[in-house]
C-alpha cells in the first residue's frame, strides 16, 4: 500500500494504519525529492567511505564485509543537517501516527550493498539484534537510490509481526529468525521512496546482481521516549527527541554526550 507525499506534512490514512497492523509496512512513494536524497546521499557517502576504509584493514567486522555490505551506524551524532533531517515534520507525522505523541531516534545507519554481496542479508526482526521494552518500534527503510530486485532490495513477509517475538540463531551473515522456503514479497523503491515498518515483521535482502551500482539505502528506526534495553535497563541514548505530545520537539543539534 503506497501513498504518495506532496506537501511537507504526511497524513496515514484509516486504509494504510489498517495495512500496517495487519501486513506490518506501509510504502511511501516520492516521499522525498530527488534534491533532497543527493543532498542527503552525499553526505552519507562520505562517511561510507570512511568506515569502508577502515573495515577493509579487518575485513569483517560482524554483518560488515568490506567490498560487499557496509553499515555505518550513529551518523545523526556526524552531522547536524543530517540530524535534522531525521527530525523533519514527515518523520514526526508518521511515527505519532504509529506509535504514539511521544517520540525518540531510536537507531540510525546507512547500509550500502556493493556489486560484490553475493549473498543473502537473512530473514530477521530488528529485535533480533537488540532487546527493546516497548518491544514495537518503527523501521524507516530509505532509498537514496532506486532499490530493485536487481540490486538486493529489500524483501518481507506480510504479517509476520503478529507472530510476536521469534528467537534469532546468530550466523556469520548475521542473526536469524527463519530458515524456511517462503520467499516473501520484494519491496523496489525509487529513489527518494520509503518503507515504513514494524520492528518484528521478518525481512531480508538479496544480493547486489546489477553489475552496475551500490545499493545505498539510510535506515532510520523510531520508538517511544522511554524505549530501554530489558536486559541491562538503560534507556536508549542513540540520538535526539524529535516528537512531544504529537508536536516536532526538535531543537538543534544535540551529540552523543549531551543526548538524554
Amino acid at each position: 500500500m503506497s501513498h504518495v507525499h506532496t506537501g511537507e506534512q504526511v497524513h496515514i490514512t484509516s486504509g494504510q494504519m489498517k495495512h500496517y497492523q495487519e501486513q506490518g509496512y506501509i510504502i511511501f512513494d516520492s516521499l522525498f525529492s530527488g534534491q533532497e536524497m543527493d543532498r542527503i546521499r552525499g553526505i552519507i557517502d562520505g562517511f561510507d567511505q570512511a568506515s569502508e576504509q577502515a573495515l577493509r584493514e579487518k575485513g569483517k567486522e560482524f554483518i560488515s564485509i568490506s567490498g560487499q555490505i557496509n553499515f555505518t551506524a550513529n551518523l545523526n551524532f556526524l552531522s547536524a543537517e543530517l540530524q535534522q533531517f531525521i527530525a523533519d515534520q514527515r518523520f514526526v507525522d508518521l511515527t505519532t501516527t504509529i506509535l504514539g505523541p511521544d517520540i525518540k531516534l531510536y537507531w540510525d545507519q546507512s547500509v550500502y550493498k556493493r556489486l560484490e554481496a553475493s549473498k543473502d542479508f537473512p530473514w530477521h526482526q530488528d529485535n533480533g539484534y537488540v532487546p527493546t521494552e516497548p518491544i514495537h518500534y518503527v523501521t524507516c527503510w530509505l532509498a537514496l537510490e532506486d532499490a530493485t530486485v536487481d540490486n538486493g532490495c529489500i524483501w518481507v513477509q506480510p504479517g509476520t509481526h503478529l507472530d510476536g517475538f521469534v528467537e534469532h540463531v546468530k550466523t556469520d551473515l548475521g542473526w536469524v529468525c527463519y530458515f524456511g522456503e517462503e520467499r516473501g514479497i520484494p519491496v523496489e523503491l525509487k529513489k527518494g521512496s520509503m518503507v515504513v515498518f514494524h520492528s518484528l515483521l521478518f525481512h531480508r535482502s538479496t544480493p547486489n546482481l546489477s553489475k552496475t551500482k551500490t545499493r545505498k539505502a539510510y535506515v532510520v528506526q523510531y520508538s517511544v521516549e522511554e524505549s530501554f534495553n530489558p536486559t541491562t535497563g538503560q534507556l536508549f541514548r542513540n540520538g535526539p527527541l524529535i516528537a512531544k505530545d504529537g508536536k516536532s520537539a526538535y531543537q538543534g543539534f544535540v551529540n552523543r554526550e549531551n543526548c538524554s
